[in-house]
């Protein structure tokens, strides 16, 4: 017997679990299927994580609307979902005439009273470390940084408390028309819906595909990242950003709401699934790096890493109906600005699934989400209150994040839990400090496996083929036997 809903969504990053947010709040039965072990596993997870604010819309583009939209959003998105964006303003940075007159065009989209073009002698007042070759930076104060893990887990965490189910490692096999509900196949059950969103990310053509829609061919492209140690905090306070070029928006430089300071992404033509980083890719955002802070200290890097982005030819967001199955909407080509995007096209979904028929009737009553306390974040009086309700408190399980045995067993019972090592350090940064796991990989596992009463040939890293340990390497010997 299929499994009946109002509403599957297709994809757990953070597009698809904002229009799981926005639906949780209408009287539906909804079910978000992903296909890896948990959320914010594909393009969601290695970005820059900006909320770009409205100087850098993308006039007369689908993406430029719904960025628009989004920004009103964020408000609501604090109060319902204890979810706070870093505020720490962008500096768009000129070198040349040309860039300036860039610099003006950002004024006029924006039309903030409050952003200005300043000279190098006070943009340098306000970042010490920027190059002193600059002419000219634009200053736009609504610039804020965000944590992509934490975002969509706040959706997806907002969405499970308002009724929506996950399904995890749930593939997408295909579709069938059963009278006006559509059956969604999947290896490990069937299900049936009256709409389907299809928000695959980088599978959401091949999704298109099986349902026997086609879109434009869309192109991969990687970026790669540095990210530094916190002990780098201060560099920059505020995001730097090139004039962009007819690709991308540049490589930047940024602070993270951690602490740490990111810079990247360069952009090159790339395969779907390869997020190998190139020395010659890391040597481009090297000297993009440079070129907006000269003293950069590459020397404080703890990880490299690469995304992926899908592109299409009109560079631009490509959200439409299926024509074979009415009830059927494709999200495709979703790049930069999806992040701040996202709840703005999760509002335009719902209104083309209101034109498909669907009737949203709101809720009478919307359960908020709070935020799990953050122990590093605490202060001295806030640690101690925290560790007189609960021992786990005390129990430090990560030094280099400060992450304590109690916020690892919230990790895997919050809805929804985590499950994998990765599943752990996207929503405690427990391995995700100065030592990368050098430390916490030694006993973590055992406390995991205690916790969720798995044997050790169960622990897994990220996918569900990639077990941490295998076997042992050695065999235990009792020194004590009595010799034949």
């Amino acid at each position: 017997m299929k499994k009946a809903y109002d509403v599957i969504i297709i994809g757990g990053g953070v597009v698809g679990c904002a229009i799981a947010w926005f639906l949780s709040h209408f009287d539906l039965k909804i079910l978000l299927l992903e296909r890896e072990l948990d959320v914010c596993c594909g393009i969601s997870k290695a970005n820059t994580g900006i909320i770009h604010s409205r100087s850098y819309l993308t006039p007369g583009t689908v993406k430029g609307e719904l960025h628009q939209r989004a920004l009103s959003w964020f408000p609501k998105i604090e109060k319902e979902l204890d979810f706070h964006p870093s505020v720490t303003g962008a500096l768009t940075v000129a070198f040349n005439q040309d860039d300036l007159n860039y610099l003006k065009s950002l004024k006029n989209i924006g039309k903030y009273d409050d952003a200005e073009i300043l000279s190098p002698q006070e943009s340098l007042l306000l970042e010490p470390n920027l190059s002193d070759r600059i002419v000219a930076t634009y200053y736009d104060p609504r610039a804020a940084v965000a944590s992509p893990f934490r975002l969509t887990l706040a959706f997806a965490e907002g969405a499970a408390l308002n009724g929506v189910e996950f399904h995890f490692d749930s593939s997408v096999e295909g579709f069938d028309h059963q009278g006006k509900k559509i059956i969604v196949h999947t290896p490990n059950e069937n299900y049936e819906a009256s709409y389907v969103v299809n928000a695959a990310g980088l599978s959401s053509a091949k999704i298109a595909k099986k349902s026997g829609d086609q879109i434009p061919v869309f192109s991969t492209f990687k970026g790669e990242y540095f990210l530094l140690d916190k002990e780098s905090q201060g560099l920059v306070k505020k995001i730097l950003y090139p004039v962009p070029n007819s690709l991308s928006k540049g490589i930047l430089v940024s602070p993270t709401p951690e602490g740490n300071i990111l810079a990247g992404p360069n952009f090159e033509s790339s395969c779907a699934d390869d997020t190998s980083t190139t020395s010659q890719g890391l040597n481009e955002v090297r000297a993009g790096a440079q070129k907006l802070v000269p003293r950069f200290p590459f020397n404080q890097t703890i990880q490299i890493f690469a995304g992926i982005r899908p592109t299409l030819p009109e560079r631009d967001f490509l959200i439409f109906v299926s024509k074979k199955h009415p009830g059927l909407i494709h999200l495709c080509g979703i790049e930069s600005p999806g992040l701040t995007a996202s709840p703005g096209i999760a509002e335009y979904v719902g209104e083309l699934l209101i034109q498909q028929g669907l009737s949203l009737k709101e809720k009478d009553q919307i359960i908020f989400r709070k935020a799990f306390p953050v122990f590093h974040d605490c202060d001295w009086k806030k640690r101690e209150e925290l560790i007189a309700q609960d021992p786990d408190w005390g129990q430090i399980v990560c030094r280099c994040e400060e992450v304590t045995l109690a916020e690892v067993k919230y990790a895997l019972r919050m809805n929804p839990p985590a499950r994998t090592m990765d599943g752990l350090k996207r929503r405690i940064r427990v391995t995700a400090g100065r030592c990368q796991g050098s430390f916490c990989q030694m006993h973590l596992p055992s406390i995991v496996m205690n916790l969720l009463n798995i044997g050790i040939q169960d622990l897994l890293k990220s996918d569900k083929n990639s077990n941490l340990l295998v076997g042992k390497t050695k065999k235990v010997v009792n020194t004590h036997a009595t010799p034949h």
